[in-house]
């Protein structure tokens, strides 16, 4: 599947790899409170969302002609 907003697409995965790697560091340093992790979570979550909403658009612009 082509996208028309491929360097976007790939900017929010590129995003996404880097919230897990920070969510990982902040549980492997114990350093980090809950509050810090659940919002590193929601920011994460918000991500995804995002980038869900993005194919959702390209998949019915490509079905819609």
């Amino acid at each position: 599947m082509d996208f028309r907003n491929k360097v976007l697409v790939d900017k929010r995965f590129t995003q996404i790899k880097s919230k897990v790697k920070k969510l990982d560091i902040m549980v492997a340093r114990g350093q980090s409170t809950q509050q810090d992790f659940r919002n590193g979570l929601k920011d994460l979550y918000e991500t995804v969302e995002d980038l869900e909403s993005i194919i959702e658009r390209e998949t019915q612009e490509l079905r819609n002609g």
